[in-house]
């Protein structure tokens, strides 16, 4: 059985590594910038780009590796026209992004570029 004050420890250590698990860095881009955060992209250690969700006042991204680090992006939501019925609230789930239509749906637009939902087959 563990001691009251080892518990606390462990429970603090707890808190500390989900803190540093879910706490990215997030860039915020501006509209025009959107395009060319969704570059083609052929390394064979990339991942793909994945919308994470949104907030009342974000749409957020991330760009994933197997080798390199995760790069965190993020665009004001009056920037980027999110189909209603793909958008989620954070943290709920995620679909794979692409800027190359190729018979896929639809996801987001703005000015700038569209985006579609990789229909992984």
């Amino acid at each position: 059985m563990l001691k009251k004050s080892n518990m606390k420890k462990l429970f603090g250590l707890f808190l500390i590594i989900i803190g540093l698990v879910s706490c990215h860095d997030y860039t915020e881009l501006k509209n025009e910038e959107l395009k060319s955060a969704f570059i083609m992209n052929s390394s064979p250690t990339f991942k793909g780009y994945f919308y994470e969700g949104s907030d009342n006042t974000f749409h957020y991204f991330t760009s994933r590796w197997k080798l390199d680090k995760d790069k965190y992006f993020k665009i004001l939501i009056n920037e980027l026209k999110v189909s209603e019925k793909l958008k989620f609230e954070r943290n709920k789930t995620e679909l794979r992004i692409d800027i190359f239509e190729n018979g896929n749906t639809e996801f987001a637009e703005n000015e700038y570029c569209k985006l579609y939902v990789v229909n992984d087959k």
